[in-house]
C-alpha cells in the first residue's frame, strides 16, 4: 500500500439528491447554522501567518472566494456565514492565534474536523502528542461544533434556521494515514491505526508490519468510515432535529478518487477509498432515512455526473489544481487569485489538490437550492 501523508483536509465536488422533508410554501429562513469541515470553512485559521498570506478558506482566497455556504447564504437572504470560533496554534514555524469564540456567528465548521471527538484529522494540533509536526488545526469534532451550538443558544433551535452539515473526508484522510503506516509496522503503524480509531487487537496486529498488518488496516478502515457515517446521523437527530432544527441539509461523501488527489493513487488504493466512501454513505443514508425535516445532498452521485458531463457544469478542467506554488505546498488554505496557475482557471473544479473553487462551490450551492426547491423550502 502507498504511504501516504497528510492532508490540509477535505473532500470535493457538487450534488444532487432529496431525502425526506418539505412543506407546500415558501420558507422564510431567519439564519443559517453550519457544520463541518473545510469544505464549509469560512475562515477560522484566517489568523497570524495564514491572514498575513491572504489565506484563510480552503479555496481561491480573494474577490469571489466563497465557500458553498456563503454562497448559499446570500441567496437566502440569511446572515453573511462568519466562523464561530477563530484560532491557530503555532507550530512548524506558523504564527497562529489564541482561540477566540465568535457570539454572532453560526458557522462552526472547521477544516481538519471529523464526525467523532475520539479523533482528530490531518493537521489537527491533537497530532502533536504523537510527535507528528502540523499547521496546529483546532479540529472540532462534528459533535463538538454541534454541542457549542446548543450551548449558545440555550440548548434548542428556534425552527427557522436552515442547518448544514457536512463531514466525513478527514475520517477517510486518517484511515488512508493509517493504512499507508500499517505495512511498516512498529510503534508509527500502530500510533496510526490507534489516530484512525481502530479496535486494540488491530492496532496490536498493524504494530507487527507485514502483509497480515495491511489486510487488518484495510478491513478495519472501511468499518471505522461505517461507524463514522452511522456516527454522524445520530448527531443530526439528537443534537440537531430532537432539538427543534426543521429544515436540515446534509452533505455525503463526494468521490475522493476524482480529485487530483485521488487520480496520483494507484488502482489499490482507489478501490479502498471507493470501499471507505460506500461505507460511509451508506451508513449516513440508513440513518437519516424518514427523519423529518431533513434532505441528504448526494456529492457522490454528483461528483459521478460531473466527471461524465463536466460541460454541463461549465467547468473546463475537472482533474488538475489552479492553485499554484505558495508558502503552504500549494495548499488552497493560503492560494489567492495572486499566485494561480497561468491561463484562465475560473472554471476549474478543483484549488488544490482536493479542494473546490469558488466556481465549484457556487455550482454546489446552485444544486443545493434547487434540492430544496424540490421539497418546497423554497
Amino acid at each position: 500500500m502507498t504511504r501516504l501523508k497528510s492532508l490540509l483536509t477535505g473532500l470535493a465536488a457538487a450534488a444532487v439528491l432529496a431525502a425526506c422533508g418539505g412543506g407546500d410554501d415558501k420558507v422564510e429562513f431567519g439564519s443559517m447554522v453550519s457544520f463541518g469541515d473545510s469544505l464549509s470553512d469560512v475562515g477560522t485559521y484566517k489568523v497570524g501567518t495564514v491572514a498575513a498570506l491572504g489565506g484563510g478558506k480552503f479555496t481561491v482566497n480573494g474577490a469571489g472566494g466563497k465557500v458553498w455556504t456563503e454562497f448559499l447564504s446570500e441567496s437566502l437572504g440569511t446572515p453573511a456565514q462568519c466562523a464561530a470560533r477563530t484560532g491557530m496554534l503555532p507550530n512548524n514555524g506558523v504564527t497562529g492565534a489564541a482561540v477566540q469564540d465568535i457570539a454572532a456567528c453560526n458557522n462552526y465548521a472547521q477544516g481538519s474536523s471529523r464526525v467523532s471527538s475520539s479523533g482528530t484529522g490531518p493537521n489537527g494540533v491533537a497530532l502533536q502528542a504523537y510527535g507528528q509536526q502540523n499547521l496546529g488545526f483546532m479540529a472540532d469534532s462534528l459533535k463538538d461544533q454541534m454541542d457549542r451550538h446548543l450551548a449558545k443558544a440555550g440548548g434548542q433551535y428556534t425552527g427557522r434556521e436552515l442547518v448544514t452539515v457536512n463531514a466525513g473526508g478527514n475520517d477517510l484522510f486518517m484511515q488512508l494515514n493509517g493504512l499507508g503506516a500499517a505495512a511498516g509496522g512498529g510503534a508509527a503503524a500502530a500510533a496510526g491505526a490507534t489516530i484512525a480509531g481502530w479496535p486494540q487487537s488491530v492496532v496490536d496486529t498493524v504494530a507487527l508490519g507485514g502483509s497480515a498488518a495491511t489486510n487488518a488496516a484495510a478491513g478495519a478502515a472501511v468499518t471505522a468510515m461505517g461507524q463514522a457515517g452511522g456516527e454522524l446521523a445520530a448527531y443530526v437527530k439528537t443534537l440537531v432535529v430532537a432539538k427543534g432544527a426543521k429544515y436540515v441539509v446534509v452533505r455525503n461523501l463526494a468521490d475522493v478518487d476524482v480529485t487530483p488527489f485521488g487520480l496520483s493513487l494507484d488502482a489499490g488504493t482507489r478501490g479502498l477509498i471507493t470501499s471507505m466512501t460506500q461505507a460511509f454513505n451508506a451508513q449516513l443514508k440508513a440513518g437519516l432515512d424518514g427523519t423529518a425535516g431533513v434532505i441528504l445532498f448526494d456529492d457522490y452521485a454528483q461528483s459521478a455526473d460531473i466527471v461524465a458531463h463536466p460541460a454541463k457544469y461549465g467547468f473546463s478542467n475537472i482533474t488538475a489544481q489552479n492553485c499554484g506554488p505558495n508558502d503552504f505546498g500549494g495548499s488552497s488554505l493560503v492560494c489567492t487569485t495572486g499566485n494561480l496557475i497561468a491561463g484562465d482557471t475560473s472554471t476549474y473544479a478543483f484549488a488544490d489538490s482536493v479542494h473546490p473553487t469558488p466556481y465549484a462551490h457556487k455550482k454546489e450551492a446552485e444544486s443545493v437550492l434547487d434540492l430544496m426547491a424540490s421539497v418546497g423550502w423554497r
